[in-house]
């Protein structure tokens, strides 16, 4: 089994007001982000997440920190045999 990392992270919320709060707290710090759906793989309350850079992520955690904003959880795109895989960040 072949499993590549992709460049990316998915960040998932208890509610939409977290979710929206996150995108503009990255916004103001221009991170590139993208809003969507929660992917199907991922168990979450809320409908919404946040994709960005992994390269961004410890950035991100402490934006979310200082910014008391709830995340909750953290998940690495993976790809293996073509298809997504999330796999949860500490």
């Amino acid at each position: 089994m072949i499993s590549i990392s992709t460049t990316e992270v998915v960040a998932t919320f208890d509610n939409t007001h977290h979710a929206l709060r996150f995108e503009k707290t990255l916004k103001e710090n221009d991170i590139k982000l993208t809003i969507m759906p929660v992917p199907r793989e991922v168990s979450a309350s809320c409908g919404l997440s946040v994709k960005f850079n992994i390269d961004e992520f410890d950035k991100v955690r402490t934006l979310s920190a200082e910014k008391e904003i709830s995340i909750k959880k953290y998940y690495e795109i993976i790809i293996e045999e073509g298809k997504r895989r999330y796999l949860e960040l500490g």
